[in-house]
């Protein structure tokens, strides 16, 4: 179980950070697109989108990295950790993809 929340985890982040990218790059005439998570429009607004993009990243594999080498916690207090985190990402997903169909952009960054 802690494996497939480990790559649910992955490729959640990857989907999220891509739809966050194709959200905030640009303004969209008549809208007014920003990122939900406070901590993280405070990293974009220090260091830039693809900054604050890439530190997310880093700090995300970092973070799983440790989860899974500690040996503080046992298998279940990891998978029920990764589960809340890959729920939470799905859902960050969910909702920039129902804006990216809002704004009429292209999912493949397109356009």
């Amino acid at each position: 179980m802690l494996r497939i929340f480990t790559i649910l985890t992955f490729l959640l982040t990857s989907a999220d950070h891509w739809t966050t990218y194709l959200c905030l790059r640009a303004p969209v005439q008549g809208w007014d697109v920003v990122e939900a998570n406070p901590v993280v429009d405070w990293l974009f607004q220090r260091v830039g989108l693809l900054g604050g993009l890439a530190i997310d990243s880093v700090v995300t594999v970092a973070a799983i990295a440790f989860l899974l080498l500690t040996q503080r916690f046992g298998a279940l207090t990891k998978s029920c950790f990764l589960a809340l985190i890959t729920a939470s990402t799905g859902y960050a997903v969910v909702n920039n993809l129902q804006a990216i169909a809002a704004l009429g952009i292209s999912p493949m960054g397109v356009g």
